[in-house]
């Protein structure tokens, strides 16, 4: 992501690397509310698992979104939704989750919403 970002800055390479980088962003939404699909998966007997099915839904909607948005409202959509992702799961999941996990999604969330709004600044660029 940083990459894309970086070259986002570049003029002949600017459509290109936003373009990637709102596609990044929205797979990366996906994959993340698939994590809780596959814990319900695991706990499907044990309990109505249809709230965390349904969150894992909206994140893979809030990426679907931020691909049909243009990428100067898409990016900090998509960095937006990257953190109430990760919010979401500090507050509701945070017990269920391995300690590992909860620190490579702060890791890995932190690092693309910077990437993000690296690249949301440089799509911004041409307005000024």
């Amino acid at each position: 992501m940083f990459v894309l970002a970086a070259l986002a800055w570049a003029e002949p390479w600017r459509d290109i690397a936003l373009s990637g980088l709102v596609g990044y962003a929205a797979i990366s939404l996906t994959f993340a509310g698939a994590i809780h699909w596959g814990r319900v998966l695991s706990e499907f007997h044990q309990s109505n698992q249809f709230p965390t099915q349904l969150f894992g839904v909206l994140a893979a909607f809030l990426g679907w979104t931020g691909l049909l948005l243009p990428r100067e409202l898409a990016l900090p959509m998509l960095a937006a939704g990257l953190m109430f992702l990760w919010g979401t799961e500090q507050m509701l999941f945070n017990e269920e989750l391995p300690r590992w996990y909860r620190k490579l999604r702060t890791l890995l969330t932190a690092g693309a919403v910077l990437a993000m709004l690296i690249g949301w600044a440089a799509a911004m660029l041409p307005m000024f």
